[in-house]
């Protein structure tokens, strides 16, 4: 299996990069992993001006050049460019196939994901070019839809690449989906966050059941004949918050500090109910999937108890609105407004 290739990037230099790599090697290596660490897209260095021996080498036809000591060593060798800009570095992943990763300190057109280094100074914002995949930052203030981390907390991204990782072909290929929940095996296993610092989380969720209109009237009249529709779905609501750590194979059992339910009657054609499930926390992990099972179970819930009257109620658009807390910071879904 090809190696892992991340790029760190800066929208200007002497922001530390190469002391984030400095001190984020040790952790890469203490978890067991072999990293190559490369500066990228240079014009030229010193070992290869022309007149020099490896210059010479190169130039008599050599396919690899290059210099050795008795515990050390250097290669040069030359790769055809491709349509990515990508011909080297794909030349030296084939070279070092055996190795975890490889972390380039620049080129920020790289096709590769990156993590950008972003130090605050006024009127300035992080670069982010494409396929970002994390930003280091000084700016506590920062919101971004991205994992963030302190430029300190290089054990939390040594854990971060670690997780990219279990899934280099999604990483490599450019895209930010992560899927933390497997091995290095490809076995899934639910994910370790003991180290994780405790902090307050908190998520919102909505959906929505569509019905006829005599149906909503039924229930905000109290004449559905199991009982009080939304009273009943606002228990079932709490009580899948407080299980989604049995419900859902990957979610870790939770001790939630506080749900709060809504329900937005709307009295259209077709007429519908919606659903705002607030899930809030002290802890090390975070509440979207309570808030989620949260909102499914009060919708399951008012389909069951009206049901006899009118079958085809329809569940729909389930989905998180808003996440505060944990390493990737604040996400809010744009244009949706409703909220209690």
């Amino acid at each position: 299996m090809a190696p892992v290739i991340i790029n760190l990037v800066a929208a200007r230099s002497k922001t530390g990069k190469t002391t984030i790599l400095e001190k984020l090697l040790p952790e890469l290596k203490q978890r067991g992993l072999r990293v190559a660490a490369l500066k990228g897209n240079l014009k030229e260095y010193d070992l290869d001006l022309p007149g020099k021996d490896s210059w010479r080498f190169a130039r008599a036809g050599a396919d690899i050049s290059g210099f050795t000591t008795p515990d050390q060593y250097i290669l040069l060798g030359t790769a055809h460019g491709n349509s990515t800009g990508n011909g080297s570095i794909e030349a030296v992943s084939r070279l070092l196939k055996d190795f975890d990763l490889i972390i380039i300190e620049g080129n920020k057109k790289s096709s590769y994901p990156k993590i950008e280094v972003f130090r605050r100074e006024p009127g300035s914002k992080p670069l982010l070019p494409d396929n970002t995949v994390a930003v280091i930052t000084d700016d506590k203030t920062l919101d971004l839809d991205l994992p963030l981390f302190a430029m300190e907390d290089t054990a939390g991204l040594a854990d971060f690449i670690c997780n990219q990782i279990s899934n280099p072909g999604a990483v490599n290929s450019g895209k930010t989906g992560k899927l933390t929940h497997f091995d290095q095996a490809g076995r899934p296993h639910m994910v370790d966050v003991s180290a994780k610092e405790q902090t307050m989380r908190e998520a919102y969720a909505r959906g929505k059941i569509t019905m006829k209109q005599e149906t909503l009237r039924l229930i905000q009249s109290g004449n559905i004949k199991k009982g009080d529709v939304l009273s009943v779905a606002q228990v079932a609501a709490i009580m899948a918050v407080k299980e989604t750590g049995r419900i859902i194979p990957m979610a870790h059992p939770l001790g939630v500090s506080g749900v709060a339910v809504d329900f937005n009657p709307v009295e259209d054609n077709p007429a519908r109910i919606e659903i705002g499930v607030r899930v809030k926390l002290a802890g090390q992990t975070g509440v979207e999937m309570e808030a989620l099972t949260g909102v499914s179970a009060a919708a399951l819930t008012i389909y069951d108890m009206c049901k006899a009257v009118d079958k085809n109620m329809v569940i729909e658009n389930i989905r998180l609105v808003e996440k505060k807390g944990g390493r990737s910071g604040h996400y809010r879904r744009e244009n949706d407004q409703w909220q209690k």
